[in-house]
């Protein structure tokens, strides 16, 4: 997806991208400059002399503050590697960049493109990594580069990947305030302060993050956590953790969990509560809905 200043003259460039590549070069010429831009390189192959036509002009890409980017392809490895780079030089003021089916076994000058584009940014907020099929351990340093976006970067989402040492990086970001986690594996390497926690994995072990949730403390204030098949393991310690160490939560989403007592006694100590989310309970008895209506 291509989106700028002129819609109309977008909208003629995509139909014909195909036939005439050099349609998107003449909208550069034209002073049009992109504010949002979503590339999936598996779904078409793209003539290099386009890229090469855009890297003449370096205002097209200065005021790109979205980038999405679906790196599946074996083929055009080299004409993605261009691109990248063309990024990299003139696309400075990225906010959210979004990178979709990773693959850690790509070629290196494509890990290295990326890494300079996210060293580049002056202000990076945004952060996305969704992984492939399998749970990716080696992230060649793209995560390390967020060292970078220190002093800037806001919320991180990661999915379908392994946590490694990379992921250390993330305890240095000041103003990180996001992190959501979508079936990942190895979190206890996750080390933040957050105000916005959410796990959702196949099956949840509260042992994993529970250093996230003491680090975070009275500065946590919206929390979700959903094992999709499974209880969540090591539950005791889980909610042992969120009552001293949590008060502050106003948002709740919660499920998997098996002990409904301990969980109502709880939320009772959650006075600034205002919304609660509970996923896959079993039926309860009467005298255990009585009491949790009392509590609500």
């Amino acid at each position: 997806m291509f989106m700028g200043d002129m819609p109309e003259l977008m909208e003629i460039i995509l139909n014909n991208l195909n036939n005439e590549f050099y349609s998107l070069y003449s909208c550069s010429l034209s002073g049009a400059t992109l504010h949002k831009l979503e590339l999936n390189f598996f779904d078409y192959e793209i003539n290099p002399e386009i890229f090469y036509s855009l890297g003449r002009n370096e205002q097209f890409f200065t005021r790109l503050q979205d980038l999405s980017l679906g790196l599946i392809s074996d083929l055009n490895i080299e004409n993605i590697t261009v691109l990248l780079k063309i990024l990299a030089k003139n696309a400075t003021k990225i906010n959210s960049l979004k990178l979709d089916e990773f693959y850690s076994d790509s070629e290196p000058e494509l890990f290295h493109a990326l890494i300079c584009i996210i060293k580049s940014q002056e202000q990076l907020r945004q952060f996305s990594l969704a992984g492939g099929e399998e749970y990716h351990k080696e992230f060649h340093s793209i995560i390390s580069a967020l060292e970078s976006q220190k002093n800037s970067l806001q919320e991180v989402l990661i999915t379908c990947c392994t946590c490694s040492t990379e992921f250390k990086v993330l305890t240095n970001c000041k103003n990180l305030e996001i992190l959501r986690i979508e079936y990942c594996n190895n979190l206890k390497i996750l080390e933040a302060s957050l105000n916005t926690l959410e796990v959702t994995n196949i099956s949840i072990d509260a042992s994993s993050i529970v250093q996230i949730l003491q680090k975070s403390g009275t500065v946590l204030e919206r929390l979700s956590l959903v094992s999709k098949f499974r209880r969540i393991q090591e539950e005791p310690l889980l909610l042992e953790t969120l009552k001293p160490f949590c008060p502050n939560i106003t948002y709740l989403s919660i499920g998997g969990l098996g002990f409904f007592t301990q969980f109502l006694e709880f939320i009772k100590n959650l006075q600034k509560l205002q919304f609660l989310t509970l996923h896959g309970f079993e039926i309860l008895y009467e005298p255990e809905m009585a009491s949790f209506i009392t509590i609500i």
